[in-house]
């Protein structure tokens, strides 16, 4: 992928996007056409489905950003650890994503956390 944290800062900057057409007009930007996002509570698929867990997402917890704490990667993969922010920028949460890329966009992201 040739500029993996551009497209990072958009996935993350994604989920604190309150208007669901823009969100999804930025994740077209970066998402594969059969893109898939799996964590420990959802497994969706594609862009309208991702948008739609995003803004439930944020009705549950209002006001969090992400911030990637360490990037690894080879071979189109890459792996993410992040730290869950509040609005006070408290971290809150832990985890780490698995990215997979095709044609410069996320194919699959796969999200370890604590719930």
């Amino acid at each position: 992928m040739n500029d993996f944290k551009y497209a990072w800062n958009v996935w993350c900057n994604s989920w604190t996007i309150t208007n669901t057409t823009e969100r999804a007009q930025e994740l077209q930007h970066i998402l594969a056409q059969n893109f898939t996002y799996t964590d420990p509570v959802m497994a969706v698929k594609g862009v309208d489905q991702i948008n739609e867990a995003i803004q439930q997402f944020q009705a549950q917890a209002p006001g969090i950003t992400f911030d990637a704490t360490h990037i690894s990667t080879h071979n189109n993969r890459f792996l993410v650890k992040w730290n869950m922010l509040n609005a006070e920028n408290d971290i809150i949460n832990e985890g780490s994503s698995f990215i997979q890329t095709e044609n410069n966009k996320f194919k699959d992201i796969t999200g370890f956390f604590e719930v």
